[in-house]
């Protein structure tokens, strides 16, 4: 080893602080690229045989999440969508996305620590260019108005979600690593930027995002692993009882003076709890959500179908395609990841609260804005859980391993 040369040498830690860019660039470009670089920084970081080998036996949880995705896969057979490819997609990104935190994880001493200030400083960039379109328009002025128009703006919105994902992370990674004023002040600032440009782009659900994912934060560093099973018993109602939870939730609001995107959902949760109640034990079938073109709706002068690629819920999206059995195996395997991290031994007060506000915020896109299968979705989730494998790393670990 020369000097001033990392003990794992220089091929991973480069890869991965590389992978951090390039998402960073990505996400600011809307987040679609985003499962690219997190699969390819995977692919190009790989550990050596002797860190992959703790990989085996899988991880309980993780086995679980692998029967889900064999059993969605399973369910093409019956889909009436005969075009699709996603199962392909989701068996990659089952393997590669957690290789990619996974790898973070690996990386210790010096290594570790030049990744973490890439993460955080690459991090804390990307909601720059979202605050001057925010603010003056400047970026939306070379699109033409129209389509091209609105279609980078609707990137826009994909952009915003991911950096409001990333944000307590981030923000726990200053506190962590700037002592005193100088992280406490850096991390205001950026949760302050990215609220500021959830609401010059009218995304109700970021917003809301970021006040649970702040009421989290604080509780899960006030009781770390009690935070993170109460979070990890949302995902099991949201996902369980979602068709019986959105509908109730849409009736009051039927009616109401609310942003069209919205009048839309209200119109939706019901129609895909009454597709889920034909099909309830094994569902339509992968990506069959696509498939309901023939049912309309009039909203303000428009007919609209009942479905647009997804019903904008999680829960919803699996229970509808993969019925009770695929909603049952999801939950299970939620179920044992919360159980493993708030087990998790070591867990300091601020990693519990970066993950506990995480989660929140996912809870929320899962809830009321995503699909289930979205590639850049699950990536940034890999890449915000890279995040928090960093915001362990005790601030003192500069030293060679």
């Amino acid at each position: 080893m020369t000097e001033g040369q990392p003990e794992q040498g220089w091929r991973r830690p480069l890869a991965v602080a590389f992978g951090f860019v390039l998402i960073a660039l990505f996400v600011m470009a809307g987040a679609l690229g985003v499962a690219i670089a997190v699969a390819l920084t995977a692919l190009i970081a790989l550990p050596p045989w002797r860190d992959l080998r703790r990989l085996l036996p899988l991880d309980l949880a993780h086995s679980v999440f692998l029967i889900f995705i064999a059993w969605a896969w399973a369910s093409t057979i019956w889909s009436p969508y005969e075009r699709s490819g996603q199962a392909l997609h989701m068996v990659a990104g089952a393997f590669l996305y957690p290789l990619f935190v996974f790898t973070v994880f690996t990386l210790h001493g010096q290594a570790r620590q030049m990744v973490l200030r890439v993460a955080l400083f690459s991090g804390s960039v990307m909601v720059l260019p979202y605050i001057l379109e925010g603010t003056t328009g400047f970026i939306s002025h070379f699109y033409a108005t129209g389509g091209p128009r609105e279609n980078m703006l609707r990137d826009a919105t994909r952009g915003i979600s991911a950096i409001v994902m990333a944000t307590p992370a981030l923000a726990a990674l200053w506190i962590l690593n700037y002592e005193g004023r100088t992280g406490k002040i850096a991390a205001a600032v950026l949760v302050a930027l990215i609220a500021i440009v959830s609401i010059q782009f009218h995304l109700f659900a970021a917003v809301l995002a970021l006040i649970l994912g702040g009421a989290f934060f604080a509780a899960g560093y006030r009781w770390p692993r009690s935070t993170i099973l109460m979070v990890t018993l949302s995902f099991l109602i949201m996902l369980l009882l979602a068709p019986m939870i959105m509908p109730v939730f849409a009736s009051p609001l039927d009616g109401m003076d609310l942003p069209f995107s919205w009048e839309w959902r209200v119109k939706m949760w019901p129609y895909t709890g009454a597709q889920i109640n034909i099909h309830p034990l094994f569902g339509w079938g992968l990506d069959a959500s696509r498939s309901f073109t023939s049912d309309h709706f009039e909203l303000h002068g428009y007919s609209l179908k009942y479905l647009a690629q997804h019903p904008h819920n999680v829960g919803l999206q699996v229970w509808l395609e993969t019925g009770l059995i695929g909603a049952l195996l999801l939950a299970t395997s939620m179920a044992l990841l919360g159980i493993r991290l708030s087990a998790t031994p070591g867990l300091s007060r601020m990693q519990a609260a970066a993950i506990s506000a995480s989660a929140g915020v996912v809870l929320v896109f899962f809830s009321v804005t995503y699909g289930a299968w979205q590639e850049w979705l699950w990536a940034s989730i890999a890449w915000v859980a890279a995040l928090c494998v960093l915001v362990g790393t005790p601030r003192h670990a500069r030293e060679l391993p």
